[in-house]
């Protein structure tokens, strides 16, 4: 068997040895080359979105957390409380 043979023999199986250079090239950023640059935003914001709408869609309680959070938000006082006067 050559060493730069594309193919390694496994038993009597052919199998083709994958470059892990070329695994990211079947889409990702090589298609969206081709895309306008706004279309590439909404596509690279949709993919970020999509796990997270699963992940909700199977625990709805942590999404309604997350809404009361957001609803919260603004109304509480935040950071270090003032001084009292006459206090040391």
């Amino acid at each position: 068997m050559h060493s730069d043979c594309a193919y390694s023999v496994v038993g009597m199986a052919r199998k083709k040895l994958i470059d892990p250079a070329e695994i990211g090239k079947k889409g990702g950023s090589n298609s969206r080359k081709y895309l306008e640059p706004a279309e590439a935003t909404a596509l690279g914001q949709r993919a970020a979105k999509e796990p997270w709408e699963a992940y909700y869609a199977a625990h709805p309680e942590k999404l309604k957390a997350k809404l009361e959070r957001e609803a919260r938000k603004g109304t509480r006082k935040r950071g270090r409380p003032p001084n009292k006067k006459g206090a040391k």
